[in-house]
């Protein structure tokens, strides 16, 4: 079985072929920057204290639960890739206000840091197999995406992409120099230049040297995700269906519905709101009768290539005797020859990562499974929210 690394929650995972669970990898950076942010905290006890208790606690109201920051509390892993060595890993790592580039030794346990600055935000690495040359997803913030290069110590970082679009997901392809294929989608937004809706993703295959762009897959219903090109000219990639943002039949009923309980439902979250206050300054709610106390459940959405899922709803919908997933059966693993020959290798796909031998890594958000080139399926681990998934060079 191959070793993997992939992200679940915004964390790195790493499993070997030897370990029989997925080891959590802790990173130095973030756990120092969690270290300080508590240190300034304790330094800042002291509001809580005589006079300052009830600006304290006027802050405390309106702060986080936790008790950390918001720049500890969004320390994010935003992309994974294998490293320079099969025991090395590369990563990146942001929070509100600075991003960094960082690998992750297996061998030795460490984490080294290339570089990390102000408002980096990267996406979708991917290191060059020979070469000293990264490439990603550069973000803006326009909301655009372009495609950026530039060597592991961050300098020189240069965007070979432009426009108001959305590039992402690009690979390296072997065989040949400095050869990538991508993900692209152009940006629709209305008269006063708000983002409106995002079109569909298609396939672009760029030669860094000859600066030449050759479309591979487009279609006006369908988005081409994640597409990773064989030397021979095989295509792998996701195929989902798509459909413009909003567009949604209003039943008659329903909305009449809404019109007439609109004027109950302000009412309700006005008591809502009055008896919040009440119980944060007099420990004491206005509402009496509400029944037993609920734990509070909220949904948990994970954003991918444009589209919101929201998880808690995928997993009540997936039917007990079947494999619980985030994504729908409609998110297909295809395989396209040089010819132009298709074959749908997997249903409900959310991401996969292409083994040096042929076989496939792939994931449906829940499970890791690997599918060898007979076509046999083993299930590598088990996990929850999972986004990425890579295998080892």
């Amino acid at each position: 079985m191959p070793t993997i690394a992939y992200l679940s929650d915004a964390k790195l995972f790493l499993k070997s072929a030897d370990q029989t669970a997925a080891k959590l990898i802790q990173s130095t950076f973030a756990q120092e920057m969690i270290d300080r942010s508590n240190r300034d905290r304790q330094r800042n006890d002291w509001k809580s204290q005589g006079m300052g208790w009830q600006a304290s606690s006027m802050s405390a109201m309106f702060a986080p639960r936790g008790g950390a920051s918001a720049e500890t509390r969004k320390i994010l892993i935003t992309g994974l890739s294998r490293g320079g060595a099969p025991h090395e890993w590369l990563y990146a790592l942001e929070t509100e206000s600075v991003g960094g580039l960082f690998i992750y030794d297996s061998k030795s346990d460490e984490e080294r840091r290339l570089f990390h600055r102000q408002q980096f935000r990267a996406r979708d690495l991917a290191r060059h197999p020979t070469e000293e040359l990264i490439v990603l997803s550069h973000r803006h913030e326009d909301g655009t995406a372009s495609i950026g290069l530039m060597p592991p110590s961050g300098k020189g970082l240069r965007d070979v992409t432009e426009g108001d679009c959305v590039d992402e997901a690009p690979a390296w392809v072997p065989g040949s120099a400095r050869t990538i294929v991508f993900q692209s989608a152009g940006i629709g937004r209305d008269r006063a230049g708000h983002f409106a809706a995002l079109g569909p993703y298609a396939i672009q295959k760029l030669d860094l040297d000859k600066n030449g762009f050759t479309t591979l897959l487009e279609a006006d219903d369908t988005d081409y995700l994640i597409p990773r090109l064989t030397a021979d000219e095989t295509l792998y990639y996701i195929r989902r269906p798509w459909k413009p943002q909003g567009d949604q039949v209003v039943s008659p009923i329903k909305l009449a519905a809404d019109f007439l309980l609109f004027p109950f439902r302000v009412a309700r979250a006005l008591v809502h709101f009055l008896n919040f206050f009440s119980v944060m300054f007099s420990g004491k709610p206005l509402m009496t009768a509400g029944g037993p106390k609920r734990e509070e459940k909220s949904s948990r959405y994970l954003m991918f290539w444009g589209k919101w899922i929201d998880t808690e709803k995928a997993l009540r919908q997936s039917k007990k005797d079947e494999e619980r997933s985030l994504v729908p059966d409609s998110w297909k693993l295809v395989r396209r020859n040089a010819a132009g020959d298709e074959e749908v290798l997997a249903d409900g796909v959310l991401c996969f990562d292409l083994c040096a031998n042929g076989s496939i890594v792939y994931t449906n958000g829940r499970a890791i499974y690997h599918l060898d080139t007979s076509g046999k399926r083993t299930t590598l681990c088990n996990d929850k929210m999972i986004e990425r998934v890579v295998v080892a060079g």
